[in-house]
């Protein structure tokens, strides 16, 4: 979802990096890109991509502060000070938030901002609330300071809605949804962040309308009633086919429900992601994944909201 959407970015000229958290990269393969490490390599016209890991952001903190390679040698690849860095809660979250923040605000020569669009794909709904809340723990905990100042700033980027805007991504699911629910207080709450949209994704598109899906309803009655009295039988693909529209439309119909609920439950602009029947994700997905989100997102679309506009 955030390769889609950071492709839509670039599609409509804005210069748009799109940032991966210390995973295995996923981004090249799906892009047909050179590997994606912590390097910023171009993976398509308009767009970038990096992949952040805690010690290149350490190593590149560092160095921003230090100036040599040397002493930065010295000190950060000293044994002891490695140790002693790895037991210090959220201090990897922290550089690497520091690292994308750094993206946000990087200007060139001109003073011009180097990124129209830096995008984010965040972790999970757990580790994701531990990784956002970071800034906020240590300006409660550290009063002043290196570490306390650049939190600061991390923490005002990341609840200032002329920048930063979460879409929050769900599957149209009962726990997923409650999940999705569950994320938005917190960040309404406790991180005191914005959020542009919620995103269905992997939604079923309806392939039957009420009179046929009542027609379905009414043939599978008819051949349960027949085999019960063993007054005939239906051909066995047919069968097949009558159980699997049902199927089908009853995982819409469920879907919807779910999709009514966050409707009702968040005021939110939402959009929505069709199920894509392949058995791997590619770039012509992606692609048509990108078209999709522009038209729900692009300029007079109902959906058009703050998320279009922001940098994270």
């Amino acid at each position: 979802m955030a390769s889609a959407f950071a492709l839509s970015c670039a599609q409509r000229g804005e210069r748009t990096l799109l940032i991966e958290l210390n995973v295995k990269d996923k981004v090249s393969s799906l892009f047909g890109a050179q590997h994606v490490g912590t390097e910023i390599v171009e993976v398509d016209e308009n767009l970038y991509a990096v992949n952040i890991t805690p010690a290149a952001a350490m190593e590149e903190y560092a160095l921003m502060i230090l100036k040599v390679k040397l002493i930065y040698r010295a000190v950060f690849e000293n044994r002891v000070v490695r140790s002693f860095l790895r037991v210090i809660p959220g201090l990897n979250e922290l550089v690497m938030l520091g690292k994308a923040y750094f993206h946000v605000m990087e200007t060139n020569a001109q003073g011009k901002p180097v990124w129209d669009k830096v995008i984010i794909d965040a972790p999970a709904t757990g580790h994701g609330i531990f990784f956002l809340q970071i800034p906020s723990v240590i300006t409660s905990v550290v009063g002043s300071g290196l570490m306390f100042d650049e939190a600061r700033r991390i923490e005002e980027l990341l609840q200032d809605s002329e920048r930063t805007a979460l879409a929050l991504v769900t599957l149209p699911e009962e726990m997923p949804v409650n999940e999705t629910l569950m994320l938005r207080d917190v960040i309404r709450d406790k991180l005191k962040m914005p959020i542009g949209c919620v995103i269905a994704n992997a939604v079923y598109r309806p392939l039957f309308d009420d009179n046929e899906s009542a027609w379905l309803d009414e043939a599978s009655k008819a051949a349960e009633a027949a085999r019960a009295a063993e007054a005939g039988s239906v051909n066995a693909s047919l069968g097949g086919l009558i159980e699997a529209g049902r199927f089908r439309a009853g995982r819409v119909r469920l879907q919807q429900h779910y999709i009514a609920r966050l409707e009702a439950e968040l005021d939110l602009p939402m959009l929505r992601v069709p199920y894509y029947f392949m058995d791997r994700m590619s770039f012509a997905i992606i692609h048509e994944m990108a078209a999709d989100l522009e038209r729900q997102l692009g300029p007079g679309a109902p959906n058009k909201s703050n998320l279009t506009k922001s940098v994270g």
